[in-house]
């Protein structure tokens, strides 16, 4: 059997680790908490590591959710009902999510969420085996529901349909 027990990292040697978990991407002060928990780093020395990487600017939840908000939109295509509730899930404030998502521009909103409806319909369509000129009803479900899974809200993605001709 192992006797080897879990030494605590020294406060420096935690201090450089977490500098470069954090310059590697941006870090909510949740994130880092759990990253130096993993490390061994003792309750005490955590708010202490918290503060200085602040101070060095190391740590912003400010510039994290800009970052995230928009990451989140631009790679991944999710709406806004799903980058707030992953941004809960982070630990940030209601008004840090607010402000991360009022960086979502509109037009590029509601323009992706066109493009992700034309080509789920697209798809939808190859897999239906009538050549039907109106939608059926089970489509249009299915294309609903995927809009909303990605995080887009009801009553836009009702909104986009039907000025697209889907509805």
């Amino acid at each position: 059997m192992d006797k080897r027990t879990k030494k605590s990292p020294s406060i420096d040697d935690a201090l450089a680790r977490v500098r470069k978990y954090c310059a590697y991407s941006e870090r909510s002060k949740v994130e880092v908490k759990k990253k130096l928990v993993e490390y061994g780093v003792m309750e005490g020395d955590i708010n202490m590591i918290l503060e200085k990487l602040v101070k060095e600017g190391f740590l912003n939840e400010s510039r994290f959710a800009l970052a995230f908000a928009g990451g989140k939109f631009r790679m991944k295509k999710w709406g806004r009902t799903r980058i707030k509730m992953e941004m809960k899930r982070k630990g940030l404030s209601q008004e840090l999510i607010e402000q991360g998502l009022s960086e979502l521009p509109e037009k590029a909103y509601t323009d992706t969420l066109d493009e992700l409806l034309n080509k789920k319909w697209k798809q939808l369509q190859g897999k239906s085996e009538g050549n039907n000129s109106k939608p059926i009803m089970a489509e249009k479900q299915k294309l609903i529901r995927y809009a909303l899974q990605k995080g887009y809200e009801q009553d836009i993605v009702m909104n986009r349909m039907s000025k697209l001709g889907l509805l």
